[in-house]
């Protein structure tokens, strides 16, 4: 005998549970005033460009990609950073070209029409320009590439590639100025495939994870190791060591992303041993045996940005205090940023 459950009333206890409080059909007007009051005091957003509709906005209630966009639906976009130091942007070569190659890697259509060079120096026309809608002459700038809206599928297919440019205060790694002091602690998160650790996309769970099992024991950022035994880096930060014969290493960059930071903390490998902080400057592995016994141990990330860690796992690292590599490596990177001349760009402000 064929069953007919067509007809059949819920029980109560599942009716109950749709009746909840009303929820509202919005107006656009009071949608957007809703919305206003809910990004306000948030993160500080000067300017956000939209390549969709091809122009800036400085409304934070306007400043928002389509929900079908495929950054969200399947995390299908890569992203990048730059830094804006006294009304000038500073290191953005370095950010687009690694961008760029994320984004080959990632099979992202580019934006824009032409070549990726094309690409690069409309990107870096983009850029300066929300930078200056924004009037911050100190921020961050980050950007996206996506694959853009398209279905709710699962391949790109029938998509619109898409370029978002946000210009913002950035106080995710602390103080500006002031060298960061921090402990920090192994975590048992896994490590990214290869693919994903060297390609700065948005899939950044395990980066969350890694960063919140540290903070839980009262960390930043945290340490993770691989399998065999060896340092690969913390949340969204690089990690450097001195060693007890003055030899400053950091892990190659095969597995882990290779850091902007931690590629101009290499470059200054001549001016630290000429001024007789280090014997050498190299990149190799680290077995995590072995970078205990460092005297120096500190995180490097966005352009600016040195935590010296004093403490491990509850151990002092060398003395427990900041280091003097730490110290004047962090002197020669807000130098470069504040008055170097090779990565920078004036913008001009209204």
């Amino acid at each position: 005998m064929k069953s007919d459950y067509s007809n059949m009333a819920s029980p109560p206890e599942k009716r109950a549970r749709l009746n909840g409080p009303a929820v509202p059909v919005l107006d656009r007007e009071s949608y957007l005033a809703k919305l206003k009051t809910v990004v306000e005091p948030m993160v500080s957003i000067g300017a956000m460009y939209n390549s969709l509709v091809e122009g800036i906005v400085t409304d934070k209630e306007l400043m928002t990609i389509p929900i079908h966009d495929h950054a969200i639906v399947r995390g299908h976009a890569v992203f990048d950073t730059c830094t804006v130091m006294n009304g000038r942007l500073y290191r953005l070569d370095a950010h687009l070209d690694r961008h760029l190659r994320s984004a080959q890697t990632a099979r992202i259509p580019l934006p824009f029409e032409g070549s990726a060079e094309d690409n690069k120096a409309h990107m870096k026309s983009v850029i300066a320009q929300t930078v200056v809608a924004s009037g911050l002459r100190r921020c961050s700038v980050r950007y996206w590439t996506s694959v853009g809206p398209g279905t709710f599928g699962v391949v790109p297919a029938g998509c619109k590639s898409a370029l978002y440019v946000v210009v913002y205060h950035d106080t995710a790694f602390g103080s500006d100025d002031q060298i960061g002091i921090c402990k920090e602690y192994t975590v048992d998160v896994p490590l990214k495939p290869q693919l994903l650790a060297t390609t700065k996309s948005n899939n950044y769970m395990l980066n969350v994870l890694t960063a919140m099992a540290s903070q839980d024991k009262g960390g930043k950022m945290g340490v993770l190791v691989d399998p065999d035994g060896n340092i690969a880096e913390a949340a969204v930060m690089n990690i450097i060591f001195v060693t007890r014969d003055k030899r400053l290493i950091t892990p190659k960059f095969d597995n882990i992303l290779a850091g902007t930071t931690a590629k101009k903390t290499l470059g200054f490998a001549k001016r630290l041993i000429e001024e007789g902080l280090v014997v050498s400057v190299s990149q190799e592995d680290v077995s995590a045996s072995a970078a205990r016994e460092a005297l120096e141990m500190m995180t490097v990330a966005g352009d600016t940005h040195l935590n010296a860690v004093t403490h491990w796992d509850d151990k002092p690292v060398g003395t427990g205090e900041v280091g003097a590599v730490a110290k004047r490596i962090f002197e020669l990177l807000l130098e470069e940023a504040r008055s170097g001349e090779d990565d920078h760009y004036d913008l001009t402000y209204d």
